[in-house]
């Protein structure tokens, strides 16, 4: 119950996060648009754990050889690797695991127990784990991406406008346009200038 409200939830933050609306019922378009995007998926899902298992056992093919393990444990491990990778994998072991659960039920309640229950209820664990993982990588492929760095150009400084010249003898800035002000640097206004002397 508690995996069915996890992919629930899942399929609900996606439809919110693309902003499509959610629909119980598609019409034939979109069933066929789905269809194609979904095996499209799984396929490269599945090339995907091909070309990671292969390079894998290539990697690690001495210490696996090394441990001496019982068949069934690489199985075991190749096909947990498939469960992480493969969305048709999950499928298929969650319909062929529930199927048998229900099998070995009905036998178990006829008084004639097929198998031990591990062995139906291990490849069900299985699938949860996968899907829990597949889940948390999916949230974390939804944090934004960092922002890039953006090389722009950085607009030129404006020239500062030009300075008056300061002319001593007259004590005056003298501009561009060959007018001049008083400065009253050199001669302080209404004091000691030349024209403010007593003879």
């Amino acid at each position: 119950m508690a995996l069915l409200i996890i992919i629930l939830l899942l399929v609900v933050f996606t439809a919110w996060r693309d902003k499509r609306p959610l629909k119980l019922v598609l019409s034939e378009e979109e069933a066929k648009a789905v269809k194609v995007r979904w095996w499209a998926a799984a396929r490269g899902e599945l090339k995907a754990w091909a070309i990671c298992c292969g390079i894998g056992f290539a990697l690690l093919a001495e210490p696996l050889a090394a441990a001496h393990w019982r068949p069934v444990v690489y199985v075991a491990i190749a096909y947990a690797t498939l469960l992480l990778f493969s969305r048709l994998a999950i499928w298929v072991t969650l319909g062929i695991s529930v199927l048998a659960y229900g099998v070995d039920a009905l036998a178990t309640i006829l008084g004639h127990p097929l198998c031990q229950p591990i062995v139906v209820m291990a490849p069900i664990a299985a699938v949860v784990v996968a899907i829990m993982i597949r889940a948390l990588l999916f949230l974390f492929s939804l944090v934004p991406p960092l922002p890039r760095i953006v090389d722009r150009q950085v607009p030129p400084r404006l020239k500062a406008p030009e300075e008056p010249e300061y002319d001593f003898q007259t004590d005056t800035y003298l501009y561009k346009e060959g007018n001049r002000e008083p400065a009253f640097i050199r001669f302080p206004r209404y004091e000691d200038r030349p024209e403010n002397r007593r003879s």
